[in-house]
């Protein structure tokens, strides 16, 4: 999955948890969705990928 995606489904989550609250905090699901969309586009962009992540993370615990 890429971390555009990622981003959004997280962005969404999130906001949507927000809609209990009123019509303001729809703003905020918007501003939100595109923030965390913006930092998984940027994020692919340079070039990670969720399994390299995983990969150095499980390295770094297993050292």
């Amino acid at each position: 999955m890429k971390l555009t995606t990622l981003g959004m489904i997280m962005g969404l989550i999130i906001s949507i948890s927000w809609v209990i609250w009123g019509f303001f905090p729809m703003l905020g699901i918007l501003l939100t969705t595109i923030i965390l969309g913006g930092i998984g586009y940027f994020l692919d962009a340079k070039g990670y990928s969720l399994n390299k992540l995983a990969i150095k993370m499980l390295d770094k615990i297993a050292n």
